[in-house]
């Protein structure tokens, strides 16, 4: 097989694949044997690795094949780290199939505020604490908007006002530490360090979608980087900030008429938005080839076998360089060696998986409103 011949990818995983969609699932001289799939609870972190996996790989209409978009970086320092980029409707449902600790899953870094790119944030503060994510608050990075209002501050304090009865209705059960939201605002205009903790460095630049005040993010970890693009037009930022990372995750749309026979909207619609706030694949082409990653992974991608190769094909006339068409489950091991891309093999009803508890509760009953006595049926007799 050849980087440029589209028609050799795998099929997708909801067509029965099992492999990552990509002609090059290695990069590199692994230091270890990968099993052909990733199966959960089965492959220890190793020290000094990241492990990328994609939770959400899809788009504003989130499908039973794509969550919306959502990264998790697992780092492999002692605290063994969980990050997530952005935090799409179902992409916690992905998480919850890889056999990870709940109560480990406390911190969100958001590139914008878009509805697909934050939805499972509500699911995170607001119901996870009841299956076990018990240890404190989650703790949420963003950038701020060109006014308050457009800012992450604002958008997490008006999450947690919508959550007020949730969050009531657990007092006594639930440990009221974990149904809050800490958040860190940083400015969207500058390339800036704004996370630094247990050898992790995360670097914020500003994107172009939309409105002012989208962001992409780099992280840094043990000589080895990742970048993502968030939603964005191919721009410099980010091609300053992550030039030379390991694997750089970067959104692309399939071509406008791609687009307009798959998702119904008009060609008028569909061109608008491609070229107002997204990357097309020739465009998502040049950015790898000035950024030069080991690997480039390609997410918010409508998949359908018409599409993807026809995305691969328009991106290679441009570059040649290593691509991965991510979808949901697509995971990498990036070590200094190699980058691996692989599928996990998912598992779609497991319990929730607690972790270890760091911090003490002892829940109490609280007592039930008055009138609950009349209306309750009696059920001595059952």
């Amino acid at each position: 097989m050849t980087n440029s011949d589209p028609m050799s990818l795998p099929l997708p995983a909801y067509a029965g694949g099992t492999k990552a969609i990509t002609m090059t699932p290695v990069v590199g001289t692994p230091q270890r044997e990968y099993a052909e799939m990733f199966v959960p609870g089965e492959e220890a972190l190793e020290d000094g690795e990241l492990r990328v996996t994609v939770l959400g790989s899809g788009n504003p209409w989130n499908t039973r094949a794509q969550a919306s978009a959502c990264i998790m970086v697992e780092v492999g320092n002692p605290e063994r780290d969980i990050l997530l980029f952005d935090i799409g409707s179902g992409s916690l449902a992905n998480y919850a199939s890889l056999k990870l600790p709940v109560n480990k899953l406390n911190k969100v870094f958001l590139s914008h505020l878009h509805a697909d790119h934050t939805g499972d944030l509500i699911t995170l503060s607001g119901s996870w604490p009841k299956v076990g994510r018990a240890d404190g608050p989650v703790y949420v990075w963003g950038p701020s908007g060109t006014e308050p209002r457009l800012g992450t501050r604002h958008f997490v304090e008006g999450i947690e006002e919508a959550l007020a009865w949730d969050t009531a209705a657990g007092n006594g059960a639930i440990n009221p530490e974990s149904m809050k939201i800490v958040v860190s605002e940083h400015d969207f205009s500058k390339t800036q360090v704004m996370y630094e903790e247990n050898g992790v460095k995360i670097t914020s630049f500003p994107v172009i979608h939309a409105l002012s005040g989208a962001v992409g993010y780099r992280l840094d970890f043990a000589g080895l980087s990742f970048g993502f693009s968030g939603d964005t037009r191919a721009c410099w930022p980010l091609v300053r900030a992550c030039e030379g990372v390991d694997l750089l995750i970067h959104e692309c749309f399939p071509p406008a008429a791609a687009l307009a026979a798959a998702s119904g909207l008009s060609i008028e619609r569909a061109t608008i938005a491609l070229n107002a706030a997204h990357t097309s694949p020739t465009a998502a082409g040049k950015v790898f080839g000035m950024v030069k990653p080991r690997v480039a992974g390609l997410y918010h991608t409508l998949l359908s076998p018409q599409v993807i190769p026809m995305v691969f094909s328009e991106l290679h006339s441009v570059y040649s360089g290593p691509v991965v068409q991510t979808q949901d489950l697509t995971v990498f091991n990036v070590t200094k060696e190699a980058v691996v891309a692989r599928q996990v093999k998912q598992f779609d009803q497991l319990p929730p998986t607690p972790g270890k508890q760091r911090m003490a509760f002892s829940p109490l009953p609280v007592p039930p409103p008055d009138w609950w006595a009349e209306a309750l049926i009696p059920l001595v007799d059952v």
